[in-house]
């Protein structure tokens, strides 16, 4: 049976992807989606690749053309039938009684692919040519950027010593003897009031005068409740008219009530955000009159004592450079790991202070993985040692070769090789660090857990590995009187003021939460740079007062992705004022961010 797509498919998977496709060609899409036998997913990751490697930045019919003749010279050139696997999470138990250790691992070349036919009719699906990748025009191209104009400030000499790396609210992080997704119900909703309770008690001191009533009581006069936004329908999308509110059991008894948004100007609700509402409930038979919707306050900034930062400007006056990747590292037409490999030699060149990777590193999306099977040299190995010989040895390569570099690791659900839980703990330390080369290295890699709050020379990070921007922006009911500001940038906002790295709820079936661990996953403190990892546009600005990134995928698709390069220049006039004055970090101020092709 030939494979295919619809319009509204093929629409659905280039937006996700922020490919820009015009209407007049969506029944051009069709027809090849046809022809070729593919998804819209497949074809729209065919059409990332072709279109970054022949510079076309929007599918038009005449461009689809072109694109079409690509496609058949190389079905003609390599014909081949599909074949079909079963996506397992667990390895084979079956690896090799002799393993070539780490450190013997050298770079790999490109390897020819043991599957010969790509782009024939019968199977589109076949993985296209590593020759993609390799044959990219426009490595090293910066497509997004934030104070460009502070570049003329970094200076060209970095500095020798290593900087400070610290885990902030270390009772926030998932630890990796947690006994997770064993919770009971009862828990659970314990831990859901929780929120409710908190964010109303914080409410009430901010807004000593501010009223609250109970949802679910009627009355005629005006009243504010706080509840957590849900769909009317369990399995539904958020639109107007199934809006419901739902309170806390030690206020309420859980009860919920519908919304009528009609009035209000402007909100942005998704099932699982936290809000007050204002409005007027007379009537248990008609919905609530909501006249307003009042967003949590952010958390404060983090800030410094001036004793602290002089410290720390003391051992590392210069400027603080860090490379942030996200996976996939490697194309899915092989398990090469090409790119990471060049993203390694660019920080060779470079020399940045720190490398911050975030999963996935051994994908479960992966061609070369979804079928159980890991190969290695044509041995059948376990997914750790493909973490090993893969990720592992390279990084011990990358540390021998800039002495004083630091890397970050942060898991990722999409890791077959760890647990498939969120909150998520780090990798497992005692296996990463007898990888390392030298025991000097154990102190300059640090397994972070996702989500993972963590200090970098005073600089505060928060980042996830989870794609909230997407699931935000596929739950989301949104209505704005201003329409200038980017999606990403508000999705980020809500991020931020949830204090939630993953405030969602229920979840889709790809982040299974552990409620239990709920405090694992909010926020500390709002943190001075805030990377979402994202299959959506990348992207680096301001969101209130904290620097927001996106640094695209490493490996997107077939084709070479991006990755964030961040400099962040020392404070100015340490030298006065007492050793116990907080300082505020400023980080809009003195912060180079470049969105970079690999």
């Amino acid at each position: 049976m030939r494979g295919g797509a619809s319009a509204d498919e093929i629409a659905a998977a280039f937006g996700s992807r922020s490919l820009a496709l015009e209407d007049d060609a969506l029944d051009t899409c069709v027809a090849l989606c046809l022809e070729f036998g593919v998804s819209g997913d497949v074809f729209a990751d065919h059409w990332d690749a072709y279109s970054m490697n022949a510079n076309v930045s929007t599918a038009t019919k005449d461009a689809l053309a072109g694109f079409r003749t690509t496609l058949s010279e190389k079905a003609k050139a390599k014909p081949k039938a599909p074949t079909k696997s079963i996506v397992k999470r667990e390895p084979l138990s079956e690896t090799p009684k002799k393993r070539p250790p780490p450190s013997s691992f050298q770079s790999p070349e490109a390897k020819a692919q043991k599957a010969s036919g790509i782009f024939s009719p019968s199977s589109f699906q076949s993985p296209p040519s590593a020759a993609e990748y390799a044959g990219r025009q426009n490595a090293g191209e910066v497509v997004d950027s934030f104070n460009a104009s502070l570049k003329a400030m970094v200076p060209e000499t970095t500095h020798a010593a290593a900087v400070k790396i610290a885990l902030l609210a270390p009772e926030k992080h998932m630890q990796s003897s947690s006994n997770f997704m064993y919770t009971p119900s009862a828990e659970r909703a314990i831990a859901l009031d929780a929120q409710l309770v908190a964010f109303q008690e914080a409410l009430a001191a901010a807004h000593p005068t501010m009223e609250f009533g109970a949802i679910g009581d009627p009355s005629p006069a005006t009243v504010t409740v706080v509840g957590r936004i849900v769909c009317e329908a369990a399995e539904g999308k958020l639109n107007s008219s199934v809006v419901q509110l739902e309170g806390a059991r030690p206020y309420c008894g859980g009860q919920r009530v519908l919304l009528d948004l009609s009035q209000v100007p402007s909100f942005e609700v998704f099932p699982g955000k936290i809000v007050a509402v204002e409005g007027v409930y007379s009537d248990l038979r008609n919905p609530m009159a909501v006249r307003q919707v009042i967003d949590p306050s952010m958390l404060p900034l983090p800030t410094t004592p001036k004793a602290t930062l002089r410290t720390l400007h003391a051992t590392h006056g210069g400027p603080v450079r860090l490379f942030i990747a996200s996976g996939p590292f490697t194309p899915n037409t092989d398990a090469n790991y090409q790119p990471l490999q060049d993203l390694f030699a660019v920080a060779m060149k470079e020399q940045p202070d720190v490398v911050i990777l975030i999963g996935p590193f051994i994908d479960a999306n992966h061609a070369s993985f979804k079928d159980g099977i890991a190969t290695y040299d044509d041995m059948l190995v376990s997914f750790d040692d493909i973490f090993l010989l893969h990720i592992m040895a390279r990084i011990n390569q990358l540390l021998a070769a800039v002495p004083n570099l630091q890397v970050v690791l942060i898991p990722s659900l999409r890791d077959v090789n760890h647990a498939y839980v969120y909150p998520q703990p780090p990798f497992d330390r005692k296996k990463t660090m007898e990888a390392l080369d030298s025991s000097s290295y154990n102190k300059r890699v640090h397994l972070m857990s996702n989500p993972c709050t963590f200090a970098v020379h005073g600089t505060v990070f928060g980042v996830t590995s989870s794609d909230i921007l997407l699931e935000l922006g596929g739950a989301e009911l949104h209505r704005a009187q201003n329409h200038s500001q980017q999606r990403l940038i508000r999705l980020s906002e809500q991020v931020l003021r949830q204090k939630s790295f993953f405030p969602l709820f229920p979840s889709t079936a790809e982040t299974p939460l552990d409620l239990k661990y709920m405090a694992q996953y909010e926020m500390p403190l709002t943190p001075d740079i805030l990377v979402l990892p994202s299959v959506l546009n990348r992207f680096c600005g301001s969101v209130q007062d904290t620097l927001c990134i996106n640094p695209g995928q490493l490996s997107k698709g077939v084709a070479g992705g991006t990755y964030a390069s961040v400099t962040i220049l020392p404070l100015p006039s340490l030298a006065s004022g007492d050793d116990d004055d907080l300082v505020s970090h400023d980080i809009l101020k003195r912060t180079v961010t470049e969105i970079k092709r690999i």
